[in-house]
């Protein structure tokens, strides 16, 4: 076992146990404020990132495990009316109340009309969606909907990343989709894997064209074709943008190449 899949065990059995000692407080009338801390803290983010760790590596049943003990949580901390908010100290249960365990929370930075979401609905659908996605159900815009607040720093970025591969060997994303997720490897110092595209194809390549333009992104020199492509002028200088159309990036002996094809 190694040391993503022990993390992940370890957090499944913390969250375990807590919420057997959550069940005694709420009995013998002893909820604190510490305890709701404890519900949002050792408990959903707990299992959050339980899933996380858990799906990144294969370990499906912990995965499965996790949601299950999420859905005995939300069962007690709901009929204990303990899903409140303490804005001030950075509690946030209360959007837990309108939780949809099918589904997890819509929380896509593109259709969302929530504005910033709150961490614990983040967290639940670390929980929710990647056991969803072990059932065939897709998640939307995986590295916002469940990377919201793992920023580059954070230990758990690369495990993100691993965990967004996998849902896109399982449910292919766009073009844009796959050149940012690379990025984010190479910058990260992920070796780079193919993955399959919806709207776009890989290849090995073993040199570049002429015409490209290079990058430096975490140190590594990838580069890149654009199309529809245009000048800004300010006093600083000028920059050429445009949408990218083709991305290489350093393996082995040559290149991968990603090419954009259709719409």
């Amino acid at each position: 076992m190694d040391e993503w899949e022990r993390t992940a065990r370890v957090l499944l059995d913390n969250a375990r146990e807590f919420l057997e000692g959550l069940r005694d407080k709420v009995r013998l009338g002893e909820v604190t404020l510490e305890t709701l801390f404890g519900v949002q803290s050792t408990f959903i983010l707990g299992l959050g990132d339980a899933s996380l760790y858990a799906f990144s590596t294969g370990r499906d049943d912990v995965v499965e495990d996790s949601y299950g003990l999420f859905l005995d949580g939300l069962s007690v901390l709901r009929v204990s009316h303990l899903l409140i908010n303490e804005p001030g100290l950075g509690l946030w249960l209360a959007p837990l109340k309108n939780l949809n365990p099918e589904r997890g929370f819509s929380i896509d930075k593109r259709f969302s009309l929530i504005g910033e979401p709150k961490p614990t609905m983040v967290w639940a659908n670390r929980v929710v969606k990647l056991r969803n996605a072990l059932h065939g159900r897709p998640v939307r815009d995986p590295l916002y909907s469940l990377g919201y607040g793992i920023g580059k720093g954070d230990r758990r970025f690369p495990v993100l990343l691993k965990a967004v591969r996998r849902l896109y060997g399982l449910f292919p994303p766009l073009f844009d989709e796959a050149v940012k997720l690379l990025l984010l490897e190479v910058e990260a110092g992920i070796d780079v894997e193919p993955l399959p595209i919806i709207n776009g194809t890989i290849d090995e390549v073993r040199e570049l064209p002429e015409d490209i333009e290079p990058a430096i992104i975490g140190g590594k020199e990838v580069f890149y074709s654009l199309s529809s492509k245009k000048k800004l002028h300010s006093g600083l200088g000028s920059i050429e943008l445009g949408k990218i159309d083709a991305l290489y990036v350093k393996r082995g002996k040559g290149f991968m190449k990603l090419t954009r094809e259709g719409f």
